[in-house]
């Protein structure tokens, strides 16, 4: 009889945020053979489990930072080689990965493209280049550039890292002296944030995007995502995304996919995708678009090179679909199996804290939202004795509740049920008087 042909071997490198850890498993056992490299964090009992875990993939090695992963996965082609693709799935690392992948001349973007999803000044610079609608921005290193961009751009101004994860340090500033407030205090969180070591401290500075809001709903946002698989050039959108309305100043607070939108408005919003990622030099892997709805159109407010937090689970529970798997495929350059077919609603909901930086007293009612209806997930993620702080951007939330729902209108129904089963009670430690907290 003969043999099947042996499973292609795939280095994961691992790291959190990212998909949970049982979707990483479940998908990536029927498609490789697989070596990893995880990203110590978190307590040692919370790495031990990780860790053991990962071992029914494969051998385990552990980095302590992001850009050591890249050393770790070329050895282990020396070693164990030969390697048909690298993973990753967490943005804390999709870097490193790609540079890693791009050594060993495995599928991977273009150089160039790699670049560019990391740093948002150089993603910028390639919009404007090819006439892809994007804001007006400056980039900046010190306080004689931010004096510069005061007088090239109409405040108000927002202000963000070059490289950044989950809104950490993106300010919304409204005149020079909030704008230079800002910038120290976004120095020094840059400088000790872990999800950022080894990141050069260069920020982008750029005009407030107005919103217009193409839904029949206030109660929904003006902005949107796309999650887009890419395979040798070839774009497949997976998913319009719609928001709820930010917390001040840049955190998210709920996603519902698929989108309501009616379809020539996500026409609309596919192309501007597309033209983008054109722009950037994208040609292989996973893309999360985030764009601002305007009256002119849809216009670019990010790209990153990974499919966005949440993304892996909402797909799943709203049409059954395994990006991580059809990931996987990609690293190794295959192509995509198929296409999300949607059979309802489902969102993520993590209510944010007001601004400025709290200790949580009591934050309770996860029994009870996991009874509501269309509940699939309740995490608890703060506990008594927690700081929330407001500029570590979108993770201070304290609950992350994942749920269904038939349409948009049991959509409301059901968030507002969560939002009343939720008991949160916060100690101020530092009012807001940074910018932004208007």
């Amino acid at each position: 009889m003969p043999q099947s042909p042996p499973k292609p071997h795939l280095i994961l490198v691992d790291a959190p945020p990212g998909p949970g850890l049982q979707d990483i498993l479940g998908a990536l056992r029927g498609v490789a053979r697989c070596s990893v490299v995880t990203l110590r964090w978190g307590t040692q009992e919370d790495q031990d489990r990780r860790v053991g875990q990962l071992t029914a993939l494969g051998p385990v090695q552990i980095v302590e930072r992001p850009d050591q992963a890249i050393d770790e996965v070329l050895r282990i082609a020396v070693r164990s080689g030969p390697v048909d693709g690298v993973l990753a799935l967490s943005e804390l690392v999709s870097y490193h990965a790609a540079v890693a992948a791009a050594a060993l001349g495995l599928p991977c973007n273009p150089p160039v493209a790699t670049a560019r999803l990391r740093r948002k000044d150089l993603q910028r610079e390639a919009l404007r280049a090819a006439g892809v609608p994007c804001p007006a921005f400056a980039v900046v290193s010190d306080e004689d550039g931010l004096r510069s961009a005061a007088e090239d751009l109409t405040f108000p101004v927002v202000l963000k890292p070059a490289v950044g994860v989950g809104s950490l340090c993106v300010t919304l500033v409204h005149d020079l002296p909030e704008l230079v407030a800002a910038f120290r205090r976004a120095n020094g969180m840059y400088a000790t944030d872990p999800r950022v070591i080894g990141a050069p401290p260069v920020f982008v500075v750029e005009e407030v995007i107005e919103g217009d809001n193409w839904h029949a709903d206030d109660r929904m946002g003006t902005r949107v995502s796309v999650e887009s698989l890419i395979d040798d050039g070839t774009v497949h959108h997976l998913a319009v995304t719609d928001k709820l309305p930010l917390a001040p100043p840049f955190r998210e607070v709920g996603d519902v996919m698929p989108s309501g939108l009616p379809e020539p408005r996500l026409t609309e919003i596919r192309r501007a995708t597309t033209d983008a990622l054109r722009a950037l030099g994208v040609t292989r892997g996973a893309t999360h678009t985030e764009l601002m709805l305007t009256a002119a159109g849809p216009v670019v407010v990010e790209i990153n090179g990974r499919i966005g937090g949440g993304v892996t689970e909402l797909l799943r529970a709203a049409a059954g679909y395994d990006v991580v798997e059809q990931l996987a495929r990609s690293a190794l350059g295959q192509p995509p199996t198929g296409l999300p077919r949607f059979r309802g609603h489902a969102f993520y909901y993590t209510p944010q804290p007001p601004q400025g930086e709290y200790e949580v007293i009591e934050a309770s009612g996860e029994e009870e939202i996991a009874r509501l209806p269309g509940v699939l997930e309740v995490v608890r993620a703060k506990r008594r004795g927690d700081r929330l702080v407001a500029d570590e951007g979108t993770i201070s939330h304290p609950f992350r509740v994942l749920a269904t729902s038939d349409d948009f209108g049991d959509f409301f129904t059901r968030l507002k049920a969560i939002e009343g089963a939720i008991t949160l009670e916060l100690a101020p430690l530092r009012q807001p008087s940074d910018p932004g907290a208007r």
